[in-house]
């Protein structure tokens, strides 16, 4: 068997080949990771996955990914405060199994 090349090892399951120049619109991603050569990939890269399961590859450099990031940090740690919190998804009110007995 021939030794494997830097980035085909196992671990490296989907590795970004280039980086996307075009500006992605926050409305369309719901998270990212990061991906280099401690993830087995030759590429630096930010991985967004969008709403509909797509991949798009980014530079980690680039102001406008960055930004992208933040906000996605920002919502992610907003949604684990509010779980913590303890409020529920229900809307406040009697439960609908509850109904009104006529007497």
């Amino acid at each position: 068997m021939p030794p494997l090349s830097p980035g085909t090892g196992s671990l490296a399951s989907d590795c970004c080949l280039k980086n996307s120049q075009k500006v992605i619109p926050s409305s369309w991603v719901k998270s990212y990771s990061l991906q280099g050569p401690e993830s087995g990939c030759l590429l630096c890269a930010v991985m967004f996955t969008t709403k509909r399961n797509k991949k798009i590859c980014t530079s980690p450099t680039d102001p406008a990914v960055q930004k992208l990031m933040q906000n996605l940090d920002k919502k992610d740690k907003k949604a684990k405060k509010d779980k913590k919190k303890g409020q529920s998804p229900r809307p406040r009110g009697k439960p609908k199994w509850q109904k009104r007995q006529w007497v």
